[in-house]
Parts: C-alpha cells; structure tokens; sequence
C-alpha cells in the first residue's frame, strides 16, 4: 500500500492496541522460530517480557494480542518486516478458532493486508462486524482495505458511518469519506470535507493528522499541484517519518517536479523498504541502478521461494525501469487485480503504454469512466498513447 490508506489502516491498528494462511505458505507455531540469537530477534525488554509471559500461558488471548501487538509496532518503527510474521504466528493459530476475540481478529486481518490478502482481510473484518456492529476500529480497517481495493462505493458506507458516529471517530470518518470520493471523482465535495472536517482531540494525534494531510496531498497531486502536494505530503512525513507510504509518495512528487536530487536524499533510509528501493533504482544511474535494482529483484524472489504474496506493483516498477515492458504490464495487471490506489493506477498506464498494448489501455479507460476516478498524470498518459 502507498498513501492514505495505508494510513487509515495505521489509524485502525493503533486503536486495536491501547482468513487463514495460503495453503502453500510455511507459518512456524513459535515467533522464534528461525532466530538463533535470541536477544537480536527481541530488541527490547519490554518484547522480552511479552514473549516470556506468552509463553508461560499461551492460551491466554490478552497475551497474544499483546505480543502480537508488540511485533507489529516493532515491524513499524523499526522497518523490519520480518516481525509481522512473528504476529502471524502467534496469531494465525487461534484467529479462526470459534470463540477468537475481536482484537486478535483485527490485528491478524492487519497482518493480511500487510500481506496483501486483502479479500482474506476483508472477509475477516465482515465477521467482527456481523458479531459487533459498531466496533469502530473493524470498521476503519474495513474501509482502508475497501480503499485499497477500489471498492469506493463499500468505503463510502463505512466512512460515512464512522462521521455519522459522532466522537473522535468522526473526524477520521470525514477524511476517510473525502478519500473515498474522490476515489468515485468527487472532488470537490472531497476537498470540501478535507476544508470542514470536525475539530477534537484527533487533532493532537500525528496520524490523523497525517493521514488529512496525505489525503490532501494526494487529491492536489492528482491535479497536478505538486507544489501544494509536496508542502502536505512534507508536513505529513514529519508527523510520521517511519511511514514509508508517505516517503514514497514524496518521492514520487518530487520525482514529477524534476526535484530528482531531494528524492534520491528521501529514499535514503536505513533498511529501506521495497517500495523505497525500487523508486531508488527508478532515479538512479549505472551502478547504484544496478545495485538497487539486484536488491529489489532478491527481495521478490524471496517472495516467491516463501510463497507469500508478491508485491506486483513493485515487480511492474522495477520491470520499467530495467526496460522490460511485457514484464511491467504482466505484474501491472495482476496488481490491479487486487489493488487500486493512485501508483496502482499510474504503473498501469505506464506498463500498458510502454508495452504499446492497445486491449489494456482500453481496460484502463473503461475503469476511469466506470468508476468516475480522476488522476491527470495517467489522463495524460492514455492521451499520449490515443495520439501516438
């Protein structure tokens, strides 16, 4: 995921701590399981202390989320991936069980999304739901991954019931409703909620307000303002600065503006993410291209030798910038497959254009008009395209 979603998704999870695995895919039972060096796997005491009580009662659903919880703050704040499959370890077991609560629920439909299983993350967050109505923190995650997705018109629904809750929840209902119709178009009544969303405590917490900033940005970067996407995709990482979704939505700005230097400087990081690598073989030259791009393709082929879900967006990224268009439009396709934010959308048309394949261009078209979504960087793509 790249941009407010991801954000919304951040937002879910954040208040869950104050679908089975693919059939194909290993999940060990122990969170340490591949570790040798025990206290390098556990960074911290407090993770010590949270694994050793899990494991004096591992039946105790307070302590699996707790850990669980732990892992994902840890995979977060400290850029390690690795740690979401620790939380679906000690989640996956029990997620499904008859009985499972409702925070172990919604953590591991977290884990799935990070995954990219969205339709076995969604199909999670609709039983939560079922059995509790108005658990507003499912309804969050449902409406990010229903975001995610394009599911504009399922996004609305949960966005809408979120502002008409009233609360603190509301003031993400309105950011979350102004992202979801500007999905469908609308963006002026979009902007307009962004203008007039409700005032409250939210306000002091960095990620809703990182999040009304990146759904601002996005809606201005879409009409090419990237001056003012710029300026609120900034403001936003400075509220969030390990959300590589932002940082990679900043590059891509500055990138559009010509600002290649100050990007390359963003996407420096340590352990970078895959999207920040291949954006970084993206704008460099020679060998640095060269490295980024070796460092990118292992980080996928991991993927497929582990039998986890690929991250095809980044496949079709890196494919175009090593000159491979039927490569870029096959893993575009199945990108969109599954996911629609705004690169989704752009490496479509870039792949579909580059590979000068009239049938996709076509889809491509067909979606916009269906869904009535505006993006003036893929419009001016599909007319360059159209003339050539």
């Amino acid at each position: 995921m790249r941009g407010p979603a991801r954000l919304l998704a951040l937002l879910a999870v954040t208040a869950v701590t104050q679908v089975a695995a693919a059939s194909d895919r290993f999940v060990p039972a122990d969170p340490d399981f591949v570790v040798a060096n025990v206290r390098q796997a556990m960074p911290d005491e407090e993770l010590r202390g949270l694994l050793t009580a899990w494991r004096s009662n591992p039946e105790a659903e307070t302590g699996t989320v707790a850990l669980a919880a732990a892992f994902i703050d840890r995979a977060r704040s400290l850029r390690e991936p690795r740690y979401f499959g620790r939380a679906e370890a000690v989640l996956a077991p029990r997620a499904n069980q008859a009985g499972a609560g409702t925070a172990l629920r919604r953590l591991y439909a977290q884990v799935l999304q990070y995954r990219h299983a969205f339709a076995a993350a969604e199909a999670l967050v609709d039983s939560i739901l079922r059995d509790a109505p108005h658990d507003a923190d499912a309804r969050l995650l449902r409406a990010s991954i229903r975001l995610v997705r394009g599911d504009f018109a399922g996004a609305r629904g949960d966005c809408a019931q979120l502002a008409a809750a009233g609360g603190n929840g509301a003031q993400i209902g309105f950011v979350c409703l102004a992202e979801a119709l500007a999905g469908g178009g609308q963006f002026a009544r979009a902007q307009a909620l962004l203008a007039n969303a409700p005032t409250g405590r939210a306000n002091e917490d960095p990620h809703w307000r990182a999040y009304l900033l990146a759904t601002r940005a996005e809606l201005r970067e879409r009409t090419l303002d990237f001056g003012g996407a710029i300026a609120d995709y900034g403001a936003a990482l400075a509220l969030a600065p390990q959300d590589d979704s932002v940082r990679a939505a900043l590059a891509d700005a500055l990138a559009a503006r010509g600002e290649v230097r100050d990007a390359q400087e963003l996407l420096t990081v340590d352990k970078p993410s895959l999207s920040l690598l291949v954006r970084s073989a993206a704008l460099s030259r020679g060998a640095r291209r060269a490295e980024f791009s070796a460092r990118a393709a292992a980080w996928l082929d991991l993927e497929a030798a582990r039998g986890d879900s690929i991250h095809y967006r980044e496949a079709a990224m890196l494919a175009l910038t090593n000159g491979q268009p039927g490569l870029a439009l096959d893993a575009a396709a199945k990108n969109f497959d599954v996911q629609r934010e705004l690169p989704d959308v752009r490496v479509l048309a870039r792949a579909a254009t580059a590979a000068r394949d009239e049938a996709a261009l076509q889809a491509l078209r067909a979606w916009l008009r269906k869904t009535g979504y505006r993006d003036s960087v893929t419009e001016n793509l599909l007319g360059a395209a159209a003339r050539s």
